[in-house]
């Protein structure tokens, strides 16, 4: 009998082996270190309980063994697509660390090969695990979509409380960098919005016109610049106070319970980066506190959808819905490709309201292309440069040049039209477009604009000829957006130098305010598994998790809920300037304890039988 477990337990040996070679790989260990046989022995225990756990699980079924090995092999096959991905994306943004020194590429293959077994082993065999508590852990809480709970709601003193935590926890950030916080980007709008420079769409101008409101109103009041500017600040700062107790309204209403809507509270003040970002004169904050808004009414409608009750009879959600949707095509311009790339799906999942909801997303559609178009129009506002669109083509070609591949000399001409070909490698940052679309401006954009084809023909030549200097350029472009990483840009601090007269009048100075938030700010540098805040990638991927739990929980129709973020991340990997900008990606963050909440969601049945 016990040679006979002993051999059960080979395959789990033999993958616990790949999975520490992936990992020594990762962390860059030598083979002689000793941390090379503790990944073993804690791959191989974990393995071995993750067995354990499914056939006790099996066993404890008795009559509904069936159901449970249905269940089972759903989780198997679930976690073995998400870990082939994951897997995937490791190769893709951890290629060069995985073959290490190695240069014989057939040696190279062969380590890529083995970390990909160990990869693929060690993410699949975890989450199933994990999807295996999780399937026991929200039948026993009995909180989601039960009959006795998903009504509650919070006392009116708490609805006042929240917004006040907020102000509280993120007011030091705004005594620091009073009046606020204004980068270059700011800077831009501030200057258009006292008519210093033309009016230009490469910001959103919806959202210059927002900030022109709020310091023509505290001039009026206050008759100085910097409270003019800490007017919007404050606007800003009550804003997304609001929206995010509004957020934890809705799902303590659903039935997330005090404890994780306490935990969530927690996430939204103590984080610094909420804090710093809720005094940042960026377009990106209110953006992303829109998508959160959307998302919420996405999540109301399904609820009521589920319940059989009509839209028109609570118009509420819906009409909020539109409005926010409106706003995010406005406030930053890939808002509205998240917009008509969910707006499909929804129609899809709520079909039943189709006669409703398909002239409401074709008027929001219509309306944000004609403001943005004839209405911009004749306002003067220009739009935005053609090369901004351009971050990944030009990157790519980029790194042809960088690299010294060969060029035709008629490549070499074409290119010489619109940049100086010569200065192409030196400009070019792997990470960060902003250098040669730089280029690209000192040269002359518009041969660039009026001969369009020719460039397309151009990129595609390259493309066909230099592959891998193409991929190495997207991957090194967009990397943070989908691979598990530090950030490239997370927090900024005061006003950035500039040629307009303002500076920041910080009413919290001196060493131990700057201490405090140097420390703050770098925290997560420090502290392991409080780092993954900051990672885009690593949300990315628990977006992911979240998601294929709702359709392992029988919650097919939340998945809704997560496509307006997919379709974010999608949309920053093919015009993203920069490869790993906190803010770029901030509605992804701010939006996930309601991706949380609804990836632990249960059907109505499963809720019942555990009340």
């Amino acid at each position: 009998m016990t040679e006979k477990v002993n051999f059960q337990k080979l395959p789990a040996a033999l993958e616990a082996w790949f999975a520490s070679f992936a990992l020594t790989n990762l962390c860059s260990l030598s083979t002689t270190s000793i941390f090379t046989l503790l990944f073993f022995l804690l791959c191989f225990q974990l393995f071995l309980l993750q067995e354990e756990k499914e056939r006790q699980s099996l066993l404890s079924g008795s009559g509904k063994k069936q159901v449970f090995s249905l269940s089972a092999r759903r989780r198997r096959s679930a976690s073995r697509l998400l870990g082939l991905f994951f897997t995937l994306l490791c190769l893709a943004g951890a290629h060069g660390v995985l073959t290490g020194s190695l240069t014989s590429p057939l040696f190279q293959a062969a380590s890529l090969l083995m970390s990909a077994l160990g990869l693929f082993f060690l993410f699949s065999r975890c989450l199933r695990l994990l999807y295996f508590y999780l399937e026991k852990r929200t039948l026993r809480i009995a909180g989601f979509k039960n009959p006795h709970t998903q009504d509650q709601k919070l006392p009116l003193q708490m609805k006042v409380l929240i917004p006040v935590l907020l102000l509280c926890c993120w007011l030091p950030w705004f005594l620091y960098n009073f009046p606020g916080v204004m980068t270059p980007d700011s800077l831009s709008q501030y200057s258009q919005a006292m008519g210093l420079s033309a009016y230009s769409d490469h910001h959103p101008f919806a959202h210059t016109l927002l900030i022109r409101l709020f310091l023509s109103l505290g001039t009026a009041l206050f008759h100085n610049t910097y409270a003019a500017i800490a007017c919007y600040t404050v606007f800003q700062m009550l804003l997304m106070a609001l929206i995010l107790c509004h957020c934890l309204c809705i799902l303590y209403r659903y039935g997330a319970g005090k404890k994780l809507c306490l935990l969530f509270l927690l996430f939204y003040a103590c984080v610094p980066y909420n804090g710093s970002f809720a005094v940042t004169m960026w377009k990106d904050v209110l953006f992303s506190g829109f998508l959160l808004l959307f998302a919420l009414c996405l999540y109301r409608l399904l609820h009521l959808y589920a319940a059989h009750q009509r839209l028109k009879e609570q118009p509420g959600p819906f009409v909020l819905l539109l409005l926010s949707g409106l706003l995010i095509c406005l406030f930053r311009s890939n808002g509205l490709y998240v917009f008509l790339l969910t707006a499909p799906f929804l129609l899809f999942v709520l079909r039943r309201e189709w006669k409703l909801l398909l002239p409401g997303l074709l008027a929001v559609a219509a309306l944000a292309l004609c403001i943005k178009g004839p209405v911009y129009d004749a306002l003067g506002v220009a739009g935005p440069a053609f090369s901004e669109s351009l971050s990944i083509p030009a990157q790519q070609i980029a790194r042809v040049v960088y690299e010294g591949r060969k060029l035709t000399q008629e490549q070499i001409d074409l290119l010489e039209k619109t940049v100086d070909y010569a200065s192409i490698a030196d400009y070019y940052q792997p990470e960060l477009s902003d250098p040669v679309k730089a280029l690209i401006q000192y040269g002359d954009p518009k041969y660039l604009e009026t001969h369009k084809m020719e460039y397309l023909k151009l990129w595609l030549q390259l493309g066909l000829r230099y592959p891998l200097d193409y991929w190495n350029a997207f991957v090194d472009q967009t990397r943070g957006y989908w691979f598990p990483e530090d950030p490239g840009m997370t927090v900024n601090e005061s006003i950035s130098p500039n040629d307009l007269g303002l500076t920041g009048q910080s009413v919290l100075n001196g060493t131990m305010a700057w201490k405090a938030a140097e420390i703050l700010n770098k925290l997560y540098t420090i502290l392991p598994l409080y780092g993954l805040l900051y990672s885009i990638g690593a949300f990315t991927w628990t977006a992911l998790f979240w998601c294929v739990n709702c359709a392992l929980n029988g919650r097919k129709r939340n998945c809704l809920l997560f496509l307006p973020f997919f379709a974010l991340i999608a949309t920053l990997c093919l015009a993203t300037p920069v490869a790993s900008d906190l803010r770029y990606a901030y509605p992804l963050i701010l939006s996930m304890p309601l991706l949380v909440c609804a990836g632990l969601e249960v059907p109505e049945r499963d809720a019942g039988r555990a009340a």
